[in-house]
């Protein structure tokens, strides 16, 4: 670890959504920070309500590998996720 990594930006993440993976595999996390774990990059957050079936892991906690990450969208609100990944369903063009 260097010591410009000590201090990690939070790229904007702060009081938003962010969905990461790609297609069907996507995990949607909130309360997001980073955190060093056995000499990784992780971030960690809770999975917010409306974003798995039945809200089975509603404000369960999660974590990230940062260097695993391919890619990302982030969202301003619970309600706008649910709103995006709804336009994205079967029935749905997207």
């Amino acid at each position: 670890m260097t010591a410009d990594m000590n201090e990690i930006d939070d790229l904007g993440f702060t009081g938003k959504i962010v969905s990461f993976g790609q297609s069907d595999d996507v995990l949607a996390v909130r309360f997001l920070r980073f955190e060093w774990q056995h000499g990784r990059l992780f971030v960690i957050g809770e999975i917010p309500k409306g974003t798995t079936s039945n809200d089975w892991a509603e404000r369960r906690p999660c974590a990230v590998a940062w260097d695993q990450v391919t890619d990302y969208m982030v969202f301003d609100s619970e309600e706008q996720y649910v709103d995006a990944m709804a336009k994205s369903g079967p029935d749905n063009d997207g």
